[in-house]
């Protein structure tokens, strides 16, 4: 079973929410090129990112961080 990593789930959310990298990087006050290297794998979030992740795609902090998915609240 392949794991995937939180940089494919930032972008498969990303996209199925239809945003580009620059509209999220605005949304949650960082540079493009830092969505960019979170969805390369390069770099993760740091633990305050996670948190406007999971609540602005209305996700668990479970599925960012190991892939479960459940619902938030």
């Amino acid at each position: 079973m392949l794991v995937e990593a939180i940089g494919q789930r930032i972008r498969k959310l990303r996209t199925q929410n239809c945003m580009t990298q620059k509209a999220l990087a605005e949304v949650l006050y960082v540079s493009h090129r830092t969505i960019s290297s979170w969805e390369l794998g390069k770099t993760e979030p740091d633990i305050v990112s996670i948190i406007k992740l999971s609540l602005l795609f209305g996700i668990s902090l479970d599925y960012l961080l190991i892939g479960e998915k459940k619902n938030t609240l």
